[in-house]
């Protein structure tokens, strides 16, 4: 397995809420995006992956024997990361009112475990297609799938990046959880809706496919980003199935 992760403030942004977290040893990868700008969203989406990482550390999955298993230990997981967050905005006046989404992935005997809250994505490359695992929880993805928008009006929505789930806004987030099988031909990509609002699917596909090295992947899809406007924080983690 290769692995490429990068976080990038953008162009317009003057703070990096983003963050990402790569546990090489158990196969776990995450990546948060902080809301709230000035009530401390990259003390959010750092808090989170630390949170997690702990959760896992002191749980380690290996004794999980079934889809069903790890399903109710990613929202285990997610429960005591929301947790966490929500006694943390608690403690201090600035922190009052933070949020982070959270996706994170789990590979595990030819399969992909995901759990998400909020907008940031995991992608599938699997025989030169691209497919979205994740559900947006968005305003504007909600009208299309009531039929109300195209996705092509949502693209340009005025509250297009209005999420309707986060991780510390309420005490019951619970995540939508997928499983997905994989092969040693497959890639995977994690991000931040700053890198798919700025590039598109089809130049996602391209750039993951075409290069072996991860960390030279990830560096190109946040160029790709920056060049085509940069006005979010963008975060990507890169993952290439294929044994060293």
């Amino acid at each position: 397995m290769r692995i490429g992760y990068m976080t990038d403030g953008g162009r317009r942004r003057p703070i990096n809420e983003d963050a990402v977290k790569v546990m090489e040893d158990v196969n776990f990868f995450m990546l948060a995006d902080g809301v709230g700008g000035n009530r401390s969203g990259e003390i959010a989406s750092q808090s989170a992956l630390d949170a997690l990482e702990k959760f896992i550390r002191h749980n380690p999955p290996e004794w999980l024997e079934d889809r069903d298993e790890i399903f109710r230990y990613l929202r285990a997981a997610v429960r005591y990361v929301n947790q966490f967050i929500i006694r943390l905005s608690e403690s201090q006046p600035q922190y009052g009112g933070m949020a982070t989404t959270l996706a994170f992935a789990y590979i595990r005997d030819g399969h992909m475990y995901v759990a998400n809250v909020g907008d940031s994505r995991v992608y599938l490359i699997h025989d030169d297609m691209i497919q979205q695992i994740t559900d947006d929880h968005t305003y504007v993805n909600d009208l299309v799938k009531m039929g109300a928008i195209s996705k092509e009006e949502a693209k340009t929505h005025s509250r297009k990046n209005v999420i309707t789930r986060a991780i510390g806004a309420n005490a019951n987030n619970e995540p939508d959880c997928f499983c997905v099988a994989i092969e040693p031909t497959d890639r995977i990509l994690l991000c931040s809706d700053g890198l798919y609002d700025e590039v598109t699917d089809e130049n996602i596909l391209y750039t993951v496919s075409r290069f072996d090295d991860m960390m030279i992947c990830a560096e190109d899809l946040i160029s790709l980003a920056n060049n085509n406007g940069g006005n979010d924080n963008i975060s990507v983690i890169c993952i290439n199935l294929a044994e060293d």
